[in-house]
């Protein structure tokens, strides 16, 4: 038992309806109170009625009776108006500095249950999630309402990150979506390689060279690190003298080209062909990628992101192996992940700072429209008997996931009320 489950059983009435304090006095709930976030009573603003008296004040919940003198309540003044002690057990009586003792009611007898009994299979559940059994039974509308409100979490959650790059650059509009773009260009496995590879070279360096594609592209593969070794063809040889000109002229010293990962990638993955893809975004926008955000609609920010690699990687995934001629595009699925994972945050972010709420609406709007995500987590979601018809609900969903399943936070989950009250 913790006290987690008796504020749940408190808050949501879920306590047998005939309860009497210690002393044997009739007690109804009237108003269980506002759950207390900060420090203080557990529940604030409640309304009981003892016997024949109506109370008003705060609730405080313990498992056990004595941990009001265990958590120093006792010296505490803002417990002073507390006019119910619900408790599991009650093992010391409690009293207040007026000497009169606390009303107290013990709920060890008064939960029903079966309550108990999906609190337990929640809470001992070793698979997936912790409601992978029951999650079948409780109604599709129960998420549905909830998933917005989700997506809003995670995307706030996202705006944390893209904040803590905003105060590195300054508050520079440009560089903090450059950044923040590239790292998501990574498309997670090479996350950290876009990440080094922006910092390491100024958004007004890539401005100053982006009328010409092939400096951009010279500017990313040699500030990748990938032409310090020997060098050889043609277009390899080319982009290492151009860069070897921009570095002298702009000062760049290049990352290390260990950053980068192939392994488990298909080969349409590579980062070589991610970089020059990302070169071709950098060239089509100027380097302000920051105009990225004001599209009207967002087929014409998708027309903007259809790019492909440079003619030489049309036979090549990398600069020692070569490849089945095609041309490497960065392809409609890729493209919508990087709208779901990049941009809208970044709109959310923009819209935050600048108290626009119109623009998250778009956002919201965009992502109702985009295609879901398609990895492990919402593939085993879909097992679980939940799916995910666009990148809303997807964004949702890995929400749902990371944040409430795996923190165990079924007391907190609108899914999980649900089961444990049926």
């Amino acid at each position: 038992m913790n006290e987690a489950f008796l504020s749940f059983l408190w808050q949501f009435r879920l306590l047998s309806p005939e309860l009497v304090t210690v002393t044997g006095e009739s007690l109804n709930v009237l108003q269980p109170g506002e759950k207390n976030t900060d420090s203080g009573p557990d529940f604030l603003h409640a309304r009981i009625r003892i016997g024949k008296t109506v109370w008003a004040g705060n609730v405080e919940i313990h498992v056990m009776s004595g941990d009001w003198l265990k958590h120093h309540h006792d010296r505490d003044p803002s417990y002073d108006t507390v006019i119910l002690h619900v408790v599991y057990e009650d093992n010391l009586p409690v009293r207040e500095k007026r000497i009169k003792a606390i009303p107290t009611l013990v709920v060890r007898d008064r939960i029903p249950p079966s309550v108990i009994e999906n609190y337990h299979s929640l809470s001992l559940n070793k698979q997936w999630i912790p409601c992978f059994n029951q999650i079948k039974k409780v109604p599709e509308t129960v998420f549905s309402f909830w998933s917005t409100a989700l997506a809003l979490e995670r995307m706030s959650e996202k705006c944390l990150d893209i904040g803590r790059i905003y105060d590195q650059c300054g508050a520079d509009w440009e560089e903090t979506t450059y950044r923040w773009l590239s790292s998501t260009f990574g498309f997670r496995i090479n996350t950290l390689g876009f990440e080094f590879l922006a910092k390491s070279l100024p958004v007004r360096t890539v401005m100053a060279c982006s009328h010409h594609f092939s400096q951009v592209e010279a500017l990313l593969f040699g500030q990748a690190g990938m032409l310090q070794g020997p060098v050889t063809g043609e277009y390899p040889l080319a982009l290492k003298r151009e860069y070897d000109f921009l570095a002298a002229k702009y000062n760049l010293i290049p990352m290390a080209a260990h950053h980068w990962k192939y392994l488990r990638l298909r080969p349409r993955g590579f980062p070589t062909l991610r970089i020059s893809q990302w070169a071709a975004i950098l060239h089509k926008t100027k380097g302000s990628l920051f105009s990225l955000l004001e599209f009207d609609v967002i087929d014409d920010l998708i027309k903007v992101l259809n790019v492909t690699a440079s003619i030489y990687w049309n036979d090549h995934f990398t600069f020692e192996k070569g490849s089945v001629t095609g041309v490497k595009s960065l392809g409609e699925r890729s493209i919508e992940v990087f709208i779901t994972s990049g941009i809208i945050p970044m709109m959310f972010f923009f819209a935050d700072q600048r108290g626009l709420p119109a623009i998250k609406e778009k956002a919201l709007h965009c992502l109702e429209q985009l295609s879901p995500e398609d990895n492990s987590i919402i593939r085993k979601w879909r097992e679980a008997g939940i799916g995910a018809t666009d990148a809303l609900r997807s964004q949702a969903l890995l929400r749902l996931k990371r944040s409430y399943c795996e923190q165990f936070r079924c007391l907190e989950c609108r899914i999980g009320k649900t089961i444990l009250t049926q």
